[in-house]
């Protein structure tokens, strides 16, 4: 576990429950930005206790500008701006040892968890090869086509689900607990804390293995407004399923993640205009 890739959201950020937090400019979200931070350096003084020499941290959230690489630790690199092709996996290779998402959050549609949504809001349902997804999922099949494993996953006890529903061996840190999407129980940072190190320092013991699907990879999408179907299908290969669904298959997988990629940008920026 040398050379370690983190992708970090804010989301599932323990103490983050409102889009108040979570909105670059709003009066609270420099607190939530702070919390992040000490998370994410929670997390990466953790691994160097177990033999972490090089971290590559990716900004994953929003504006992707969250982080400063002043506040980080030493041998720690940060990618920073949010026009990056592969969006919340950019940089990821498989050169590294393995991953970690930090901040993490529950899927579109769960009404339980936590700023519940899948890379944005216009996305009201989407399957992979017929699994309901959420960024934990979607990026983790990333990671297991550079044969990359996640080994650990933190936001809510809604996410902690679907890490289980992976069967890799990942470990879930759960921060605090969803009652609505935006409302949660949150647990002491000082708690918070013990729950990353226990879980990283159980993880040399641990057998993780890269989560891989197989080919072809079939996207089934929902989007929140007919409309959204109408731009979307400008990316070749999108077919309407449905007045407000369409479907995207491909044999590769980097192509099906950018096409997923390219079908929340189109509709989530320019359906109204």
């Amino acid at each position: 576990m040398e050379k370690i890739y983190i992708s970090c959201d804010m989301e599932g950020i323990n103490g983050v429950s409102s889009d108040r937090h979570r909105e670059l400019g709003d009066v609270f979200y420099e607190w939530a930005r702070r919390r992040m931070t000490s998370e994410l350096v929670t997390v990466i003084n953790a691994f160097k206790e177990q033999g972490g020499v090089e971290f590559v941290i990716n900004d994953s959230h929003d504006y992707m500008i969250n982080l400063r690489i002043d506040e980080m630790p030493e041998n720690v690199s940060l990618i920073s701006g949010s026009h990056k092709t592969d969006s919340m996996m950019q940089g990821l290779t498989s050169e590294f040892d393995g991953a970690v998402f930090i901040g993490y959050h529950g899927k579109c549609g769960l009404h339980d968890a936590v700023l519940s949504h899948t890379y944005s809001d216009s996305i009201a349902h989407a399957e992979l090869n017929g699994i309901w997804f959420g960024e934990a999922t979607l990026n983790a099949a990333y990671c297991g086509v550079k044969g990359v494993p996640v080994l650990l996953i933190s936001g809510d006890d809604k996410l902690a689900q679907e890490v289980q529903d992976m069967q890799t061996g990942t470990r879930s840190v759960i921060v605090k607990y969803g009652i609505s999407r935006s409302a949660g129980r949150m647990l002491h940072p000082k708690q918070v804390g013990e729950n990353y190190r226990k879980a990283i320092n159980e993880i040399p013991n641990t057998t993780i293995k890269p989560f891989v699907m197989d080919s072809p990879y079939t996207l089934d999408i929902t989007l929140r407004e007919t409309q959204m179907v109408d731009i979307a299908l400008r990316i070749p290969g999108t077919i309407r399923t449905g007045d407000a669904s369409l479907r995207f298959t491909h044999e590769d997988f980097i192509t099906t993640f950018r096409a997923f990629i390219a079908i929340q940008a189109l509709s989530s920026g320019s359906y109204l205009k």
